[in-house]
């Protein structure tokens, strides 16, 4: 299901059965939503934990919202789809753990923890569909992006970008994980090597800055967490990259090359983001409630004064979006809902730990390129993030197989 939803465009535009089934899709689409409410509700229920409650929270607010929005929105389906995938596949990829634990009295999935096996199983599979599907250009017609870059199977290299880095970041924390195991695997160790330099070629080329920040800041998350971050390596490098930005602020033509063009951030496609940041705050000091589904970017141009043709610009931050159209609370669920997923340290001689570790390092970088790039409600990345986001919430309880293995039982 995950695969189907990364290549989703794809398949719809070169499969003719494909496409014929998103017709009938957007033709059905109410009686659709109404079983995939029914399927979200059903794999909410099985992998239930406490902060669950804001993202039902959440979904209530997203779905009032859609009733009462004149046209069908198609933003509310995606995120709902997301949410039903990455809780079906935290249970699928944990099910055999899951009933075991409850059959050994276990009835609330917030104590357990779940199958390490199974989900490097699941990321070695995620991390080889877009590893193969890194350096394959398809050309979309009617579509402005052109070489120098790249965007693989997608219409957008900025898609295109926070895919391949958050593959590439999975694929450098199951490298930690295997070196930090007493039995390596070296033909893992070898595919995911392999797999990593790939994504971060395609990375390099997509010439995505949201997704370059993200895939970095992925990265220190993973040394973090292993315990081997060191600051003075890390600040000496984002003072170059603050003064070489600020070098090259405005001072670039429309001839320059894009590796030079990326660099100036005075350019229209980075000021026009800037400028709708600041109108999205606005608007939502003005609509705490939200403006609706669909509306932000009408709002924005008729009443925020946007730069010419920069409306769309607010369409790249998810989560003004998010607070724009469903208001301010639906931002503070999703943004606590996250943030309870992201929390917890854990030991890293738990190999479960460490796979959650991985899991969240790639959640971090879509999480920072839904900033500057959006994705949250698009169907590729939306998937991704919430399988990620599921597999590595914390849970609070280790499983006993796990205490009786560990070295300070041991000791």
């Amino acid at each position: 299901m995950v695969g189907f939803c990364l290549f989703e465009l794809v398949l719809t535009n070169k499969i003719e059965f494909i496409r014929g089934f998103a017709v009938v899709f957007l033709l059905l689409q109410h009686s659709i939503l109404f079983l995939l409410l029914i399927w979200c509700c059903a794999t909410l229920s099985l992998t239930f934990r406490r902060q669950d409650w804001l993202l039902v929270c959440l979904l209530l607010m997203a779905l009032v919202a859609y009733v009462n929005a004149p046209n069908s929105p198609l933003d509310f389906l995606v995120l709902a789809f997301g949410v039903t995938v990455g809780k079906g596949a935290n249970y699928l990829i944990n099910a055999h753990h899951f009933s075991t634990m409850r059959s050994r009295g276990h009835p609330s999935l917030d104590s357990f923890s779940g199958n390490s096996g199974s989900q490097l199983f699941f990321l070695l599979g995620v991390i080889c569909l877009l590893a193969a599907s890194a350096c394959w250009q398809v050309d979309f017609q009617g579509h402005h992006y052109r070489w120098p870059r790249w965007k693989g199977l997608w219409d957008n290299p900025n898609l295109y970008g926070m895919l391949m880095g958050a593959g590439g970041v999975l694929a450098v924390g199951i490298i930690a994980n295997e070196k930090f195991k007493i039995q390596k695997s070296k033909t893992i160790l070898l595919f995911a090597s392999a797999a990593a330099v790939t994504m971060f070629i395609g990375l390099m080329f997509s010439y995505s800055r949201g997704a370059w920040l993200g895939a970095g800041l992925g990265l220190l998350y993973l040394v973090w967490r292993y315990g081997k971050l060191k600051w003075r390596f890390v600040l000496p490098a984002v003072i170059f990259a603050t003064v070489v930005a600020l070098c090259f602020w405005g001072s670039t033509s429309d001839s320059a090359p894009w590796y030079v063009k990326r660099v100036d951030l005075g350019r229209p496609s980075a000021q026009n983001r800037a400028t709708a940041w600041r109108a999205g705050l606005a608007m939502m000091r003005d609509h705490p409630l939200g403006v609706g589904w669909n509306n932000a970017v009408n709002v924005y141009d008729e009443k925020y004064s946007p730069p010419t043709g920069g409306a769309g610009a607010i369409t790249t931050n998810d989560f003004l979006m998010l607070g724009a159209e469903l208001g301010v609370a639906a931002l503070l669920c999703f943004a606590s809902y996250v943030a309870l997923c992201l929390r917890g340290k854990g030991r890293m001689f738990n190999e479960e730990n460490r796979i959650q570790a991985t899991c969240r390092a790639g959640a971090i970088v879509l999480l920072v390129t839904f900033w500057f790039d959006g994705g949250l409600f698009k169907l590729p990345t939306a998937a991704l993030f919430w399988v990620l986001l599921d597999l590595g919430a914390a849970r609070k309880v280790v499983s006993s197989e796990l205490l009786v293995n560990s070295p300070q039982k041991t000791t």
